[in-house]
């Protein structure tokens, strides 16, 4: 994550220009009944402001509301003394599907449906089926590999709150009694203890919970629960890796640490957004897709014109040409502010700025270099386009993310093979090719690569790697039916079982859409200049 802390440092400065308020958040509580004589579970609703953005950026739920963001809208409420954390529900006790958060949308998605499997350390002996415990995260924290901190808590269903009022997002409140090391393993076997991943997962119970009342420490659960199968559950319900007929293990659980010292591992070794770093990363996000959507305009338009004089066509379309940059300035003038980040401004107007948005290759690979580790964070947090203002421009930034997400996937694209290959680690440690800098490649092979870019993805879906897939509703059984338009991760891990997500064979990205080429060749009757 030492991109995302540089990132921000240099960002702190810019002010909010598009009127944030402060996130205050107002506490929702049930009323009790005169005789109840436990205490009632509270819940606290976010203020919507994360989505509160520029119509072009802006989210909106079906009856118009604007949504609160789970992630970027609540806070945690740490109380150190009693080691108290809020948090957002993701996937409650006894679910017969595993839900995870989408950063970019703010909406869950089912991620996989669960079913019954042997442990594949066979270590336990009775079949796995769902979890005994619930799974949420921290908001605005995310752990030492940079995900969303992961919460397990343990407590009845019927004590859990809605994770929703309306459109607005709410939190639970949980209690933290210990943590756990949840290790992950590409390539089993990885012999060595660098080769696994470790995630620190918080172990916390049900604080309204009568049944969890006088739990402190893990010990103390252990009392409580099925601990045996909390950790089979742990190994096996995220997936194992299938290599030929034998399917191997992907996860193990390692470790206890005591309630007060994992919470504060959690904030010393992840990172926690303050609130100034939020607002500053979504303004910048902001200005660097505003400054991508319209430089690739003026690429599109400098390369047709050039295009059009070399074919004597350009007399025949000035005349549309013209109505089509009256439309867009006058779409400009609506959407866009003159008080851009002085950094882009700067490169936007230097002299070679003149000479790159004559060739898309030119341009790409100074964005690239320049600005792509900015991309490659934003494409993370922050929409990049309202699909339903403008679709195309939604598009445009699928494809892009798609591009960057292959890359980090360790996938190289080689211009002069016109083909992606993989970015294979070497003995000295490094990859093969270097990433983050400029390549030759023409235009044409460039475009190739990024509808080559979706084939790669849908290939490592099917051989059961680690892929994105884009979802644009989360239907089917078990769903959210919620709007995402949105990448989604998946870690190609399946379960030792004939699970639905087996049967399941939806392609990774619409199959009618494509990748708009900045090299197709015009046609009489047709003007691909400005849109």
């Amino acid at each position: 994550m030492n991109y995302l802390q540089q990132y921000c440092q240099r960002a702190n400065h810019i002010i909010l220009t598009f009127g944030l308020v402060a996130l205050a958040l107002s506490s929702c509580s049930s009323n009790p009944q005169p005789e109840a004589k436990k205490e009632e579970a509270i819940g606290v609703k976010a203020k919507p402001v994360w989505f509160n953005a520029p119509e072009r950026f802006r989210l909106r739920t079906s009856m118009g509301d604007i949504p609160g963001h789970p992630f970027f809208d609540l806070t945690a409420f740490r109380t150190k003394e009693s080691s108290d954390i809020s948090y957002y529900l993701t996937t409650p006790v006894g679910s017969a599907h595993r839900y995870d958060l989408d950063l970019v949308s703010g909406e869950l998605f089912r991620e996989r449906t669960y079913c019954s499997q042997d442990d594949i350390w066979e270590s336990y002996s009775s079949k796995i089926d769902r979890p005994n415990f619930s799974q949420g995260i921290i908001p605005r924290l995310l752990d030492q590999t940079g995900e969303p901190q992961r919460v397990w808590v343990f407590g009845a269903k019927e004590h859990l709150l809605s994770n929703r009022v309306n459109s607005t997002v709410q939190s639970q409140r949980a209690r933290i009694v210990g943590g756990v090391l949840l290790q992950f393993c590409d390539e089993y076997p990885c012999r060595s203890q660098k080769a696994w991943l470790s995630q620190l997962v918080l172990i916390g119970v049900n604080p309204f919970d009568p049944q969890f009342e006088k739990v402190m420490t893990i010990s103390d659960l252990k009392s409580k629960v099925d601990w045996a199968y909390m950790k089979a559950f742990a190994e096996n319900g995220f997936g194992r890796t299938r290599l030929g007929p034998k399917p191997v293990p992907a996860y193990r659980l390692v470790g206890e640490i005591s309630g007060q010292k994992a919470l504060d591992n959690a904030y010393k070794y992840g990172h926690h957004f303050a609130f100034e770093e939020i607002n500053s990363l979504r303004k910048n996000c902001f200005y660097l897709y505003d400054y991508l959507w319209r430089s690739q305009k003026k690429v599109r338009a400098a390369m047709n014109k050039a295009y059009l004089k070399e074919k004597n066509l350009e007399a025949e379309y000035s005349k549309r040409a013209k109505e089509l940059r009256d439309m867009a300035k006058f779409q400009m003038s609506r959407f866009f502010k003159e008080d851009f980040e002085e950094e882009v401004k700067e490169d936007e107007q230097s002299a070679a700025a003149k000479e790159r948005i004559l060739d898309w290759s030119r341009f790409f690979f100074h964005f690239y270099e320049k600005y792509g580790e900015r991309f490659r964070t934003c494409a993370r947090f922050v929409r990049p386009a309202n699909q339903k203002i403008n679709p195309e421009r939604m598009w445009f930034f699928a494809h892009m993310t798609n591009w960057f997400n292959l890359e980090d996937l360790n996938y190289y694209y080689l211009c002069r093979r016109r083909t992606w290959v993989e970015n294979t680690l070497m003995a000295n440690g490094k990859r093969r090719y270097q990433t983050g800098v400029p390549r030759e490649c023409s235009s044409k092979q460039l475009d190739e690569s990024f509808d080559q870019a979706v084939t790669v993805m849908s290939a490592l879906n099917n051989s059961g790697k680690e892929h994105y897939h884009f979802l644009e509703f989360d239907n089917g059984i078990g769903g959210t039916h919620q709007e995402l338009f949105s990448w989604t991760h998946r870690n190609g891990k399946h379960l030792g079982c004939n699970a639905r997500e087996l049967e399941e064979k939806e392609p990774i990205f619409p199959q009618d859409i494509s990748w708009d080429k900045f090299t197709k060749k015009l046609r009489r009757g047709r003007y691909d200049i400005i849109r």
